[in-house]
């Protein structure tokens, strides 16, 4: 490993470079990024023809995002080749903090003030859904930050990949126009330009992720959650009329009835839910990237598995044995249209829905082997984890009619 000798480190000539050359370097370079970013702000525009409908067809290419973004990137990616290219060690302490600093503060600060001041989804009248072209302009700008996330880590790997944790030069990694140690050879600095990269990379991404995240949020609250409620309460009315208390004798001629009507009455109480769920989350899906709509996915079928919970804990005393397996049929036909396509890991919100309606159509034996368990304190056997504790677990075995005497003292 070369070293720079301490004579040259300490000549005259080093410091009139640094004063002369490094330090102008730096504040330029500052400045090119400031002015960069707020010129490209006044540029900015955001793609045309967007539209929530699903039957107007979009004119644009995803990822929907606006012009800044890529203005900007483009010229991030260049102050940081530029810097790296010196080999200085002094340029790239002072660029890549500077770059950091100006994406965390200019870039992510200007966003964020466009989400607060201007493209807000807010309700114009009280329990009315907010303005479409509100909701578009407010999902582009996520777009821009999980964008940016991407842009940034495509600038910084091609630097670093090629060392390991040491900063020592990968053993199959060969020399390239973006080899940190081709251009840095002396002791320590290859290393240093590494972790001022990565440093770079993570703080971006700590910033953009944690505003992304109150973005996701603002449209689950404003958007996803007051639709959500009119959906579930109509899908609930089909499942409702089938927990009629039915007598025992109308039970068994239910059960002796045609099967395929009974699956006609369960296909339409899926489909009247589907229909709802895809007008819900279609319209969002067709804007978002993909990133974000799986985040905000993720938080809207959270909030479902609570609602969800709740229904079928409302349901107590009022099914028979029969109306426990339609409960658990619907309910297991419902979480199969959440989470179908891709999204089947999200499928685990919806664990302690489908234990409550597990214990309610449990066999005799197969509760007596789960109450001894119980008592010994065994909560999970091979693969399957109970989510519900024991109390839960007895309150929803007593959900059933003819039970109930059997858990009430």
């Amino acid at each position: 490993m070369l070293k720079v000798p301490t004579f040259i480190t300490d000549s005259g000539l080093n410091r009139k470079i640094t004063d002369r050359i490094t330090m102008p370097i730096n504040t330029m370079t500052t400045f090119l990024l400031r002015r960069s970013v707020e010129r490209a702000f006044q540029l900015d525009e955001q793609p045309s023809d967007l539209s929530l409908s699903p039957s107007k067809p979009l004119q644009s290419h995803p990822p929907y995002i606006s012009s800044a973004v890529d203005d900007v990137m483009y010229i991030v990616n260049q102050v940081v080749e530029r810097s790296l290219a010196t080999s200085q060690r002094p340029v790239v302490s002072c660029v890549l903090p500077s770059v950091t600093r100006v994406l965390d503060s200019d870039f992510i600060g200007m966003i964020q003030r466009k989400m607060r001041d201007e493209s807000y989804p807010k309700a114009v009248i009280q329990n009315t859904l907010p303005p479409e072209n509100t909701v578009i302009a407010f999902l582009v700008l996520i777009n821009d930050l999980d964008v940016g996330c991407g842009y940034v880590r495509r600038i910084v790997q091609p630097w670093i990949e090629t060392y390991d944790g040491s900063g020592s030069r990968m053993e199959n990694a060969g020399v390239s126009s973006k080899s940190l140690g081709s251009l840095y050879p002396f002791e320590g600095d290859a290393l240093y330009a590494a972790k001022a990269l990565k440093s770079l990379q993570q703080s971006f991404e700590a910033k953009a992720l944690e505003l992304i995240s109150d973005g996701i949020y603002v449209v689950f609250k404003n958007v996803m959650k007051p639709r959500l409620r009119p959906l579930l309460s109509d899908a609930f009315r089909d499942i409702d009329n089938q927990m009629i208390e039915y007598s025992h004798g109308e039970s068994e001629r239910l059960e002796e009835d045609d099967v395929t009507s009974d699956h006609v009455a369960n296909d339409r109480a899926q489909h009247h839910f589907q229909r709802g769920w895809d007008a819900l989350t279609e319209p969002i899906a067709r804007i978002c990237t993909s990133g974000n709509f799986e985040r905000l996915l993720t938080t809207t079928i959270s909030y479902l598995a609570d609602v969800l919970e709740k229904r079928i804990w409302g349901y107590y005393g009022r099914v028979n044995e029969y109306g426990a397996i339609r409960l658990e049929r619907d309910i297991s036909g419902l979480v199969n249209i959440v989470v179908r396509g891709s999204h089947y890991g999200l499928r685990d919100a919806f664990v302690r829905c489908s234990q409550i309606c597990l214990v309610l159509n449990m066999e005799e034996d197969e509760w007596a082997e789960t109450k001894a368990s119980t008592e010994l304190g065994v909560d999970r056997v091979e693969d399957f984890e109970w989510k519900l504790d024991a109390n839960e677990r007895v309150r929803a075995r007593a959900m059933v009619q003819n039970r109930r005497k059997e858990f009430i003292p």
